[in-house]
């Protein structure tokens, strides 16, 4: 559970975020973004909204699977500072990702090409020791799921 932890946050992530590159997609598609240029809002109102729900419901995903996988057994000898170490970096990653997420959505000419920038994070928990022993993966694979720690 305490390799496993780890790749299931980091997949709810980018899964999170691929829904907001997704949204703002479809914003632009139907010419919210257009409409809302008329009204005497900040240019960047829509963007800093879309990204702030996805922190918020991307915090709100990381709680209840922390929750279940305290439910399950999970136990970390961590204290609370570094739990709320842990919260930060999630926080600024999701941030971090949400934004390229904003970029992808924006400029994306289809609804596969706004949230295809999300498949290589979604992937890289596979290739890692999240899931699998490192033992039991082929050569390649290995010796980049140790290096990669």
């Amino acid at each position: 559970m305490n390799y496993l932890l780890p790749g299931i946050l980091l997949i709810a992530i980018a899964s999170g975020v691929s829904y907001t590159s997704f949204r703002l997609f479809t914003d632009v598609q139907r010419g919210i973004l257009e409409r809302f240029r008329t009204m005497p809002i900040s240019r960047s109102a829509l963007l800093w909204g879309h990204v702030l729900t996805s922190l918020v419901s991307n915090t709100i995903s990381l709680i209840v699977i922390i929750l279940v996988a305290l439910i399950m057994g999970f136990r970390s000898p961590a204290g609370l500072l570094s739990w709320l170490a842990v919260a930060g970096i999630l926080m600024l990653f999701t941030l971090a990702i949400t934004w390229v997420a904003a970029i992808a959505g924006l400029s994306a000419k289809s609804v596969d090409g706004a949230s295809a920038f999300s498949y290589p994070i979604i992937f890289l928990p596979f290739i890692s020791s999240a899931f699998v022993p490192t033992e039991s993966m082929p050569r390649v694979v290995r010796v980049f799921a140790r290096t990669s720690r």
